[in-house]
């Protein structure tokens, strides 16, 4: 993507959640682009691959939840664009995590928001949701617009909700520069293992190492969006810089696959046959059967998923090799 004209390479940027899964593809990204003053956040230690990538007074140690903490980056920093990806991200376990889920991602978002608001900065700022959000829908509703109402099905949601519903009620009160993203799935290297198509990569790498016996899945009968994450980058610097303040926007691929067929795809890339077998423990106390995004709001911007599932598949499952 070219950079849009009048933009300053030597603005200070923040990622909040910035040595994360998607905040390592976000900074390979705007340092592709030349951006040279850009500030991630961390909760633990930040990896050597971070470390290698930017100077370490750049990267802070921070618990979000702390509202002076978070006021004293904020003041230090003084970002011009903030690209909002904190939060405990955890579907599936988000029944057994409630009590801390539920606080840790709201209270790091009115830290946010309130330390921005009290040191009268005027920042542009991305807030991540997700399209958990959204939850059930009806066969009529599909694919889903940002218009869909709310029916999360699972505590993770219900904080997303709520982070998404602060940053709309902070601009309407407050004047702040927010726009809001829904993602749906998205996928690459450096993804957590908790996650189902990083599971099952990771997994099929250890059965080619003779390490592990067979395969464990959940339920495979769902049907999902699935993007890359490179192309989310994308999509979260598009809506950074001319998405719409105060709009919402969904991204994801528009496509719809059936958790059966990734895996399978990614049997087929294995090098030594696979055994499947269903594990109950990852079944999930509720589910959405089907998800599918409408990105026809986005796509009016000129943004549009590049690369396909079988090429991110093929780059996790090699993640994994290399990594184990």
């Amino acid at each position: 993507m070219d950079i849009p004209e009048n933009i300053n390479l030597d603005q200070p940027i923040l990622i909040t959640g910035g040595t994360g899964f998607v905040g390592s593809h976000l900074l390979e990204y705007l340092k592709r682009l030349g951006y040279k003053n850009i500030h991630l956040t961390s909760y633990g230690p930040a990896s050597q691959w971070f470390l290698d990538r930017l100077p370490k007074e750049n990267i802070h140690p921070l618990d979000l939840t702390d509202q002076k903490a978070t006021k004293r980056l904020l003041s230090q920093v003084r970002p011009s664009q903030i690209y909002h990806l904190a939060s405990i991200a955890a579907t599936a376990g988000s029944f057994k995590r409630l009590q801390k889920l539920l606080d840790n991602n709201i209270k790091l978002q009115l830290s946010l928001l309130t330390a921005i608001k009290e040191l009268e900065l005027d920042p542009k700022v991305l807030i991540v949701g997700s399209a958990d959000e959204y939850g059930v829908s009806l066969s009529d509703e599909l694919p889903i617009n940002e218009n869909h109402p709310f029916r999360p099905v699972n505590p993770y949601a219900v904080s997303k909700i709520t982070q998404d519903m602060l940053a709309h009620v902070w601009f309407r009160a407050y004047g702040l520069k927010i726009v809001r993203v829904r993602p749906f799935a998205h996928i690459g290297e450096r993804q957590s293992d908790v996650f189902s198509v990083s599971s099952f990569a990771k997994q099929i790498a250890l059965i080619e190492k003779g390490k592990q016996e067979s395969l464990k899945v959940g339920d495979l009968g769902a049907w999902r969006d699935f993007s890359d994450v490179k192309d989310v980058v994308r999509a979260y610097y598009l809506l950074m810089n001319q998405g719409e303040v105060g709009e919402v926007y969904n991204v994801g691929s528009g496509k719809k696959v059936q958790m059966k067929q990734v895996l399978d795809r990614l049997v087929s890339l294995a090098r030594v046959p696979v055994k499947v077998e269903t594990d109950k423990k990852r079944l999930r106390p509720a589910d959405i059967d089907v998800m599918l995004a409408d990105i026809s709001k986005i796509k009016k911007l000129g943004w549009q998923p590049e690369i396909e599932l079988e090429t991110s598949l093929k780059r996790v499952l090699n993640y994994w090799r290399e990594t184990l």
